[in-house]
């Protein structure tokens, strides 16, 4: 089945399903401009040479799937708050409005009971936001968070990043945010180049959320195929690195996790969706 099919297989199940409504008005052209189609295949999932939990590498399978060309930005997220209220949800409430690190500051409001984004930051990415806001946002779109081994295949796959880049190498300035090019703060979407599959920010300005529960040894018994995480967990995994971390932390394997309830500065997602094989 080629690309076209795949696409208009996928149009005609979000429109059926979404809670989001416009999803179903929106032609095959617009849709494809938010998603990148990533062929499933096989990937080294891991790093022989890097920390204990990335260890063992070892090849796995991955099926086909859309995922955001970029991490959910502030306007389209006030379209689910606007629907869906800011709810509290394991202990949390979904978006900090009032979060705030230094001078910066989230850029999402509520004025007269509608959630409203300050001049100039729509295309910014979501931030302030928790696992479980991240997670309700995907599945009100049809969709779903990314499984870690998506992530990481979707980074890797025809990527010019598949090594873990170091503070003497200037070409991860070119594709990623980080501490050291940053300006101490995080950046509109697609202002750096795209990865090798097309995707803009993978490495750098926000952490994102992953579905996975997150365990330090889970590597040494994954399955070989799709595999989804641990069944249970108290930290839920977080991938890529941000515009607050050195660029030897952003890397397409490097792992790390926080607690689900956490809706820090540098936390942001992209979504997925499946496809009908």
């Amino acid at each position: 089945m080629n690309k076209s099919i795949y696409t208009i297989l996928l149009f005609v199940l979000i429109s059926s399903s979404s809670g989001n409504k416009s999803y179903g008005q929106i032609d095959e052209k617009q849709f494809d401009s938010r998603l990148v189609f990533i062929k499933g295949g096989h990937i080294k999932m891991g790093n022989r040479n890097g920390e204990i939990d990335e260890q063992p590498s070892k090849k796995i399978k991955i099926k086909s799937f859309y995922i955001g060309k970029y991490e959910v930005s502030n306007y389209e997220f006030i379209d689910f708050l606007n629907a869906n209220g800011n709810q509290f949800e394991g202990n949390t409430i979904w978006t900090n409005l009032n979060g705030q690190w230094d001078n910066l500051k989230c850029h999402i409001y509520l004025k007269d009971s509608i959630f409203k984004v300050e001049n100039g930051f729509e295309k910014y990415p979501v931030n302030f936001v928790s696992w479980f806001a991240a997670n309700a946002y995907c599945k009100w779109k049809g969709g779903r968070l990314p499984t870690e081994a998506e992530w990481e295949y979707a980074a890797k796959v025809g990527s010019l990043n598949k090594k873990n880049w170091n503070k003497t190498d200037s070409t991860i300035d070119d594709y990623a945010w980080h501490k050291l090019n940053s300006g101490n703060k995080w950046h509109q979407s697609g202002e750096k180049k795209p990865n090798g599959a097309g995707l803009y920010d993978i490495l750098g300005n926000l952490w994102e959320w992953c579905n996975d529960y997150y365990r330090e040894d889970y590597y040494k018994t994954r399955p070989n195929k799709n595999p989804s995480g641990p069944k249970s967990g108290d930290y839920r995994v977080i991938r890529g690195g941000s515009w607050t971390n050195g660029p030897e932390m952003l890397s397409t394997s490097n792992r790390n996790a926080l607690n689900p309830n956490s809706n820090k500065i540098n936390l942001g997602f992209r979504i997925v969706y499946d496809i009908k094989e």
